[in-house]
């Protein structure tokens, strides 16, 4: 009878045990603490000063040669444009910045240039149907949040 009782005891023990080990593990975030998932998180800053330090190197540094007012078009659209994965999924980031400098290259000159032509491109995996790819997905981004399109409602 005695065992009987250590054992339930013991039981009873361990379980609050593992309650309260739940408890601290789940405990949710205090007030003033960092929100690891926002726009504040230092890992977002990073990555994107990281997206803009890459685009100015492919600007200047590699045969792309694009003017003041382009580059600052470039670091806009990294900025305040969509997310490298909405973009291209499965692309890397490097390939969709690329991209992206094309896209304000070309619209620059007037037309639709040729990518393959480019080294740049062959050596980050940026095709002509990536590129087709990611600059519809930006031109639906831009549709999607323009001025009218508050105004148009969409059929359901």
């Amino acid at each position: 009878m005695m065992a009987a009782k250590q054992v339930e005891m013991a039981y009873v023990k361990k379980e609050k045990k593992d309650w309260e080990r739940f408890i601290k593990k789940y405990e949710t975030k205090r007030k003033g603490e960092v929100n690891q998932q926002g726009q504040n998180h230092p890992m977002v800053t990073y990555r994107e000063k990281e997206r803009i330090r890459y685009a100015q190197n492919m600007m200047e540094v590699k045969a792309l040669h694009l003017p003041g007012e382009l580059k600052e078009q470039v670091i806009y659209l990294i900025k305040n444009g969509p997310s490298v994965k909405q973009l291209c999924a499965h692309c890397k980031w490097q390939t969709v910045i690329l991209a992206l400098i094309f896209y304000i290259k070309f619209n620059d000159n007037g037309g639709v240039g040729n990518i393959e032509r480019y080294r740049v491109a062959q050596d980050a995996g940026l095709t002509e149907t990536v590129y087709l790819r990611i600059t519809t997905k930006l031109g639906k981004y831009f549709q999607k949040h323009m001025a009218l399109s508050k105004r148009i409602k969409p059929k359901n």
